[in-house]
C-alpha cells in the first residue's frame, strides 16, 4: 500500500498513456475483424469500391458527350445566317421557288422563301408576295401599351374607303418580345406581330396580318420590280417549347 502512494506523477503518466495506445491497438483490431467478417459474408463488396472512380469517368463522358450533341449549330446560308437548336435547320428558296403569292408568268431572282423545321416538322414559312395590293386596315390587335390615337387613325382611314375595322383583344394575352431583322416583334401563340411606330412607348402593330417588310431580304422580277414584301405564318401544330426556340431563332437572323 505504501508503495503505491509513493509512486511519482511521472510513472503515473507513463502507466495512463500504456493503457491508451493499448485501447487504440485493441479499438483497430476490432475493426479489422468486423471488416473482414462483412467482406466475408458479402456485405462489402470490393469490386465496387474499386470501380466507383472508373464509373464516376464513364458518367462524365457521357456528359460532355450529351453536352456536344446538344451543342447550337449556326445556319450560314446564301441569304441569311441563325442560330439553330438540336434537330433545327432552315431551308432557303430561290427563284419563284417556295412561294404560292408570286404572279404566274413571271420570272423571278432572288430569295422568293424561307422554311424553319424541327427535324421533319415545318415549324415556320415565309414566302416572297408580289402583284397582291392592300387597302384599309382590316385588323388590328390591341395589347395594354396600344395607342387609342394610332386605333382612331386606323378607324378613320377605314371610313374613307368603306371598310370596317376587326380587332382582336389581346390586353391579358401572354406574349414575347423580339427583334427579327431589324424590327420589334411580339409573338402571341402561333400569331406574330411588329411594331410600326418606333421611338414612343406604344405597340402599334401592322393592320396586314402575317405581311412584313425585312431587312436583307429582297427578289427582283423580269420587270426589274424589287419585291421586300414576305408572308410569314407559324405552323400551328408547333409547342410550346418549339414556338419559344422559334422566338430565339428568329431573333438570331442576319443578313449579308
Amino acid at each position: 500500500m505504501e508503495e503505491e502512494q509513493n509512486k511519482t506523477p511521472e510513472e503515473t503518466k507513463t502507466g495512463s498513456t500504456g493503457v491508451i495506445i493499448l485501447n487504440i491497438i485493441l479499438a483497430l483490431i476490432t475493426v479489422g475483424l468486423v471488416g473482414y467478417i462483412a467482406y466475408k459474408n458479402g456485405y462489402i463488396k470490393l469490386d465496387n469500391i474499386f470501380n466507383t472512380k472508373e464509373s464516376q469517368e464513364e458518367n462524365s463522358t457521357e456528359e460532355n458527350t450529351d453536352e456536344e450533341e446538344n451543342t447550337l449549330a449556326v445556319f450560314a446560308g446564301e441569304y441569311i445566317s441563325a442560330i439553330l437548336p438540336p434537330e433545327w435547320k432552315i431551308q432557303e428558296y430561290y427563284d419563284g421557288e417556295g412561294s404560292e403569292m408570286l404572279v404566274d408568268g413571271v420570272t423571278y431572282t432572288g430569295l422568293t422563301g424561307i422554311k424553319i423545321f424541327n427535324g421533319d416538322k415545318e415549324i415556320m414559312m415565309l414566302e416572297g408576295v408580289s402583284g397582291i395590293g392592300f387597302v384599309g386596315c382590316s385588323h388590328l390587335p390591341l395589347f395594354k401599351d396600344s395607342s387609342t390615337a394610332y386605333r382612331t387613325e386606323m378607324e378613320e382611314m377605314n371610313e374613307e374607303v368603306g371598310m370596317d375595322l376587326t380587332t382582336t383583344d389581346y390586353t391579358n394575352a401572354e406574349y414575347s418580345d423580339f427583334e427579327f431583322l431589324g424590327k420589334p416583334f411580339r409573338r402571341v401563340n402561333n400569331e406574330l406581330y411588329y411594331d410600326t411606330v418606333l421611338g414612343n412607348e406604344y405597340f402599334e402593330p401592322q393592320c396586314e396580318k402575317g405581311l412584313a417588310t425585312l431587312k436583307g431580304l429582297y427578289f427582283v422580277d423580269s420587270y426589274e420590280y424589287k419585291g421586300e414584301a414576305y408572308h410569314f405564318e407559324i405552323s400551328d401544330t408547333a409547342s410550346n417549347a418549339e414556338l419559344e426556340l422559334l422566338d430565339s431563332v428568329l431573333a438570331s437572323f442576319t443578313t449579308d
